[in-house]
């Protein structure tokens, strides 16, 4: 029950941080930085399927 105490303070503390960030930060540069995390969780996304079909067309034979 601490361990999941301790793992809500740790979340709530980063939120805290996170709106801290964001009402400081100016909407271009914070779009941006947004706009650069989107695109490479699409392109690791892309990846990891492009990597799974080959798998599994490699264990199919």
């Amino acid at each position: 029950m601490a361990s999941f105490r301790r793992d809500i303070g740790e979340r709530l503390r980063f939120v805290r941080l996170w709106a801290e960030y964001i009402k400081k930060t100016p909407n271009k540069k914070w779009s941006q930085q947004q706009n650069m995390l989107i695109n490479s969780v699409m392109k690791s996304s892309d990846q990891d399927v492009r990597l799974y079909l080959k798998v599994k067309k490699l264990a199919a034979r």
